[in-house]
């Protein structure tokens, strides 16, 4: 963020500057230079003067008339709130700066001493603010200073990243609130996080309470909803983590429209009746974070994930608008794009057991990192590189998938008894059979 403010800073001197050779920032005893703002960063040797009649020429009626506007005032606010500068910082960008040192020259006659060259202590005056006044000194970017005391729902969390992101939160000394279909599993949680902190000496923990409900039945969404704004007027942090995977091709799901539709009710309809029944408490406090777990197969694309990738990208999307939405209301909307995670969801497949995967812990850690920083989506860089190859070679990426899904097995039962070809046989096969059909 500093970087940002920095060049927030400096690009409207850029776009200013003159070169000025021999113009520097001396103030010499009996000096009376005239320099800019670039004088403040002499250490830097940047020999620049801010000529103010360059951005001058633009009449006050007019730059106070567009600042006027509600539409660019909103947009400056947005942006200045988002880069935390202050919004008097406007009027000192092209502020004529003269550094007079005769007075002090005066006082001085006689004694031996003169006055240094700015240039040879503003590095100290700019460390001093660094280390002592820089605002960003006394926010408390830890977890801890992010949810202690507040409200966090969390669905699905009897287990897996769900279980391990109630376990940090609640070390931080949130009030969590796990919810899950089966109770025992959920009354096992709840006393394995509490034996948790009890164990670390953790005084300052939180408290851990259990909900039990099938979301994949949406009165129950409704019901939960209710009884957080009945116990605590709402919730602070919405971690969306409930889901159902299926991993079934497409040409063997033509008769199985059920499971679309329950997977697009888990992953999709749920989370959203619970932000839906949550806002409008959220925009009532002026401050609120939902936190949708998706995954990375939106980046990679990946075969046999049709009806679970598209649950997902509906999730991811209205995230997306709905924090372009809500951002004014003092509320984020961030998407975690889970890799592939080591949790009972993806037990069934046994394709998955030897490919590497990361632990839940791992997992619950991007979910701290979206707490933390409040951005619009966190994703690991496998990910992030997987989506640039899809944009830039789209069709490379589609033969790679393609090679991918022709190697690797059904997980479908109706398909096992069928004989599995070698994985290179198998590789080699679905090649030929795209240059076969290449059309001309």
């Amino acid at each position: 963020m500093r970087v940002f403010r920095v060049i927030a800073i400096a690009l409207p001197c850029f776009l200013a500057w003159i070169p000025a050779q021999g113009a520097s920032c001396d103030l010499k005893a009996g000096d009376a230079n005239s320099a800019g703002p670039g004088c403040a960063r002499a250490w830097f040797d940047a020999n620049l003067r801010i000529n103010a009649a360059l951005l001058g020429f633009i009449p006050n009626s007019v730059k106070k008339g567009l600042l006027s506007l509600t539409p660019v005032r909103r947009i400056r606010n947005a942006v200045f709130k988002d880069l935390g500068l202050p919004e008097d910082m406007l009027q000192f960008v092209n502020y004529p700066t003269r550094f007079d040192c005769r007075d002090a020259t005066a006082a001085l006659k006689g004694a031996g001493i003169v006055c240094p060259r700015l240039e040879d202590y503003a590095f100290r005056l700019w460390d001093y603010w660094e280390r002592n006044l820089d605002p960003d000194l006394f926010i408390d970017r830890t977890l801890k200073g992010q949810v202690a005391g507040k409200v966090v729902l969390i669905t699905g969390g009897s287990s897996g990243i769900g279980l391990a992101a109630a376990h940090k939160m609640a070390a931080a000394g949130a009030i969590t609130v796990i919810v899950g279909r089966e109770q025992d599993k959920l009354d096992a949680a709840k006393k394995e996080i509490e034996d948790a902190l009890k164990s670390t000496g953790n005084s300052n923990g939180g408290t851990v309470v259990a909900a039990s409900a099938d979301l994949a039945d949406l009165d129950s969404c409704d019901r939960v909803a209710g009884e957080m704004i009945d116990s605590y007027g709402g919730v602070d942090v919405l971690v969306n983590n409930a889901g159902r995977s299926i991993r079934r091709s497409v040409h063997l799901s033509v008769d199985r429209m059920h499971d679309f539709e329950r997977t697009m009710t888990l992953n999709y309809f749920a989370p959203l009746r619970l932000t839906l029944g949550l806002l409008p408490h959220m925009r009532a406090r002026g401050f609120g974070h939902i936190v949708n777990i998706t995954t990375m197969g939106l980046q990679t694309d990946t075969p046999r994930f049709a009806a679970y990738l598209g649950s997902k990208a509906a999730l991811d999307e209205f995230g997306t608008v709905a924090g372009r939405e809500l951002l004014g209301d003092g509320i984020a909307v961030t998407s975690v794009r889970m890799p592939l995670v080591r949790t009972p969801m993806i037990s069934p497949t046994k394709a998955y057991r030897a490919l590497p995967a990361a632990s839940p812990q791992d997992a619950a850690e991007l979910v701290m990192r979206a707490l933390l920083r409040r951005p619009v989506r966190v994703s690991r860089p496998e990910g992030f590189a997987a989506e640039v190859l899809s944009t830039i070679a789209p069709n490379t990426a589609r033969l790679v998938a393609h090679l991918v899904y022709a190697v690797m097995p059904e997980s479908a039962p109706e398909a096992r008894p069928a004989p599995r070809r070698p994985p290179l046989a198998a590789g080699v096969g679905a090649i030929t059979r795209l240059l076969w059909r290449r059309q001309p």
